[in-house]
């Protein structure tokens, strides 16, 4: 009994953007794009080890900014006491 779990001949890719093709086009470095998908504040897709970020998710980001849902705590000096 021959069992695969998963079969590279019906894998499709997800269509998406790497981190470097992101961070050109939204004119910030690819660290920062990085630093977005481990904070939680823009998805992405893993494949295998490389990342890929789609049309919609980069959409998605952008509309948590503009609703407010969305808080840049980069540089942030941490919560006021």
């Amino acid at each position: 009994m021959n069992m695969t779990l998963f079969q590279t001949d019906n894998y499709l890719p997800v269509p998406g953007l790497t981190p470097k093709e992101v961070a050109k086009q939204l004119g910030v470095t690819e660290s920062t794009i990085y630093s977005w998908i481990s904070r939680g504040y823009m998805r992405a897709n893993k494949v295998g080890r490389k990342r890929f970020i789609s049309q919609r998710q980069i959409s998605d980001f952008f509309l948590q900014r503009q609703t407010g849902e969305y808080v840049d705590m980069t540089y942030a000096n941490g919560p006021v006491r």
